[in-house]
């Protein structure tokens, strides 16, 4: 796995440094042999185990991909330290929780993976993906489904350790509709989440369609448990029932609803969803509420982003004062080819889950930047990427030109346009482009007139590194090479 530094939108020639390589066992005068001016040979090999079990807890702390090159650079190391790789990739100390994969879209096995906190990108040759299909990811891990048989696996992109989970069968009735893609629906969505309430841990999936399932499983498990269908019925008092997002938050898994409501899928004592925030406002569509997960995974809080593409969920005097005063500025007039303007939206929340409700924030922080989509939503420091804006949202690419927005920027309440793309597929009479609804919101996804999904190329290259992230959060297979 080699692996570089990302600044400035473009890979860079540094080599990252890591503990491992400095402490690479080698022969010759190198300095770390030396103390002062005495030929005293330290005995880098043979490090107390004490001191060894610090500097590993202070790799997995910043990043497991360094715990893999200590294991690397010496034998003995190895053997005195765990198997990344053992237990499968459920395994909480080796999750790749902050690496993503920029994109799903390029010919041949080899992807390039980015690191949200270091900046680090690795290209990792995954032959694995021409016998799977990558479904989604969650905390790092690539959730597969077999081609041939329709299996179930988690994979780690980076010690290559596969997990296996059961298959998901006929009796277990939409689920099985969804996973298999019998019904080849422009809404199927899948979102995947690990829960730590079970030892061993769980794998949770949420599959979207013209309805939805809630199953999971964890290794060993002979077959997916289904969250009951009165369980199910629950959540449609609170909202309609399309999901938006789901995160993870210390080992528990959440997930959202269009009109913000946040669900905990709790799977001891026994499975049920539990309701954290509820009885949001109810609108005819035309909103999306995202949840972005904590920098770190660990501590914090997560973020809510609501997107009302319209203001048709106010009332018209409320409508009449937001537009003439533009209270706090909230509001964002774009320009639409299908009305002479329109009037959008963009909130940022603060995710209170022991109070159960969301705090309105108007500051995330100068130096971080947020982005959300239907993909995945995610967060990075602009200290650690210079090129991406910070205290700002960015709303992920679904199509050539969706959503009107494309930065929103909370210190000013100023707004970018969004990134235009262009498509690989021909554009012609006999060929013609159709825009599917989804969740009554139009223009959302191109696809061909047979239902093929068409894939977005930048209008100029080399691309940017916000081009990438803006078609990974929005897009499940990220933007074309």
């Amino acid at each position: 796995m080699r692996t570089q530094i990302w600044g400035a939108g473009r890979m860079s020639k540094q080599n990252h440094c890591n503990l491992a390589g400095s402490l690479r066992c080698c022969g010759g005068d190198h300095p770390l042999r030396k103390h002062g001016h005495d030929e005293e040979w330290r005995d880098w090999p043979n490090l107390p185990t004490v001191l060894l079990d610090d500097i590993v807890g202070r790799l997995l702390l910043y990043d497991v991909a360094e715990y893999i090159r200590l294991r690397a650079a010496c034998k003995e190391w190895r053997n005195c330290t765990d198997d990344p790789r053992m237990g499968g990739g459920l395994d909480c100390r080796f999750r790749p929780r902050r690496w993503i994969m920029l994109s799903n879209r390029t010919k041949g096995d080899g992807r390039r993976f980015l690191n949200l906190s270091t900046g680090a990108s690795a290209c990792v040759n995954l032959p694995e993906l021409s016998r799977h299909h990558l479904e989604t990811s969650t905390e790092g891990l690539l959730l597969l489904r077999g081609k041939a048989s329709h299996t179930v696996r988690l994979f780690n992109p980076l010690n290559r350790a596969f997990t296996n989970l059961p298959p998901i069968t006929p009796d277990l009735g939409r689920a099985y509709i969804v996973w298999t893609g019998l019904l080849e629906s422009s809404e199927r969505l899948i979102y995947a989440g690990i829960s730590e309430e079970t030892s061993p841990a769980s794998v949770v999936l949420l599959m979207i369609d013209q309805g939805r399932a809630i199953v999971y499983a964890k290794p060993g498990d002979q077959r997916w448990a289904v969250i009951e269908h009165d369980e199910i019925g629950r959540l449609d008092r609170y909202s309609s029932y399309r999901l938006s997002s789901a995160s993870t938050l210390q080992g528990r898994f959440y997930f959202a609803t269009l009109e913000g409501n946040i669900m905990h899928v709790r799977l001891c004592p026994e499975p049920r969803l539990v309701p954290v925030v509820v009885n949001q406002p109810k609108t005819r569509g035309h909103v999306s509420s995202y949840l972005v997960p904590p920098d770190d995974h660990r501590c914090g809080s997560m973020l809510m982003v609501r997107y009302y593409l319209d203001l048709d969920h106010l009332s018209a005097n409320e409508r009449r004062i937001i537009t003439r005063r533009r209270k706090r500025m909230d509001v964002i007039r774009v320009g639409n080819r299908l009305k002479e303007c329109q009037w959008n939206l963009i909130q940022v929340f603060e995710v209170n889950v022991a109070r159960k409700r969301l705090v309105p924030v108007e500051d995330i922080g100068r130096h971080r930047a947020v982005f959300v989509g239907e993909a995945a939503c995610f967060s990075l420091s602009a200290r650690t990427f210079p090129c991406v804006a910070g205290n700002a949202v960015h709303l992920g690419a679904t199509g050539a030109r969706y959503p009107p927005v494309g930065v929103r920027y909370l210190a000013d309440k100023s707004a970018d346009p969004p990134f235009e793309f262009t498509t690989d597929g021909p554009a012609s009479p006999d060929e013609p482009l159709k825009w599917y609804h989804r969740h009554n919101r139009p223009e959302l996804n191109l696809f061909l007139d047979t239902g093929s999904e068409l894939n977005l190329v930048p209008l100029a290259r080399p691309c940017t590194l916000q081009e990438y992230l803006v078609c990974c959060a929005g897009l499940p297979g990220g933007l074309k090479d």
